[in-house]
Parts: C-alpha cells; structure tokens; sequence
C-alpha cells in the first residue's frame, strides 16, 4: 500500500478527532436531529452517547491504523474506502446542514479539512487501482 496512504489515513483520523472537538463544543448532540438520534440510542445522556461514538470510532482507526494499514495488510483497503464513503457522507451532511441554515453549525469548519484528507486519500488509491500488475520474472 504505499506510506502515503497509511499517513493520509492517519491524517484523516486525527482530522476527525479536531472535527468531534469543533462538534462536541457547539453541543451537536442538542441541535442536529441525526446526531441526537444515534446518540439517544448509544445512551439515555446524549452527551455521554456522542462522546463514546467518537472515542470507539477515533480508538478502532487508530487501531486498524497500527495494525492493519501501517503493516500494509492486504484487508485494509477495504477498510479505507468504507471510511472515504462515511467521511464523505459526514461532510455532505454538514454543509448541506449549513447551507440550509444559512449560518455556522458545528462541524463544518473542520469538515472541509476532512474532504480535503478524503480527496488526496481518494487520489492515492484510486492511482493505485489503476496501476498494472507487475509480473516477476525469474
């Protein structure tokens, strides 16, 4: 896999933890509707709910990090592409939730931060899948 990627991935992982700070201080879990379903179903305290949705989520890339992707382990491309797919539904919610407001809401200064990461990750995998495949000869 390639050390740019594992460092894009790493990038992209530490981008959703100042992404979960922007959110966890404008209170995400009182005013964005979604949010405060899935946090409701996680725990009877929302907050207590947001908050180990992204310490769980931010621990499991961390891992699939260390584990998987920084030892180039052949499974962890499905991984990556199944993270560009939620980072990237994630920024359409937050713009799209901002421009509907027509002000500020929490997570989308940083979710711009996050397409870039998802953008040059997209990039780098993309040019990997299209690459031919080397034949050894002896």
């Amino acid at each position: 896999m390639g050390n740019r990627i594992s460092i894009l991935f790493l990038l992209l992982t530490l981008a959703h933890v100042l992404h979960a700070t922007e959110e966890y201080f404008g209170k995400l879990w009182e005013i964005y509707m979604p949010a405060m379903f899935i946090c409701n179903l996680i725990s009877s305290n929302p907050e207590r709910g947001f908050l180990l949705i992204n310490i769980i989520f931010i621990i499991f890339s961390l891992g699939y990090w260390g584990f998987s992707i920084r030892k180039n382990h052949s499974s962890a491309y499905q991984f990556i592409w199944i993270w560009i797919f939620l980072q990237t539904i994630n920024v359409i919610g937050h713009v799209a939730w901002t421009i509907y407001n027509r002000v500020y809401t929490p997570g989308v200064a940083t979710a711009f931060l996050i397409l870039l990461l998802v953008i040059l990750l997209f990039k780098q995998l993309s040019n990997l899948s299209i690459e031919p495949v080397k034949k050894n000869r002896a």
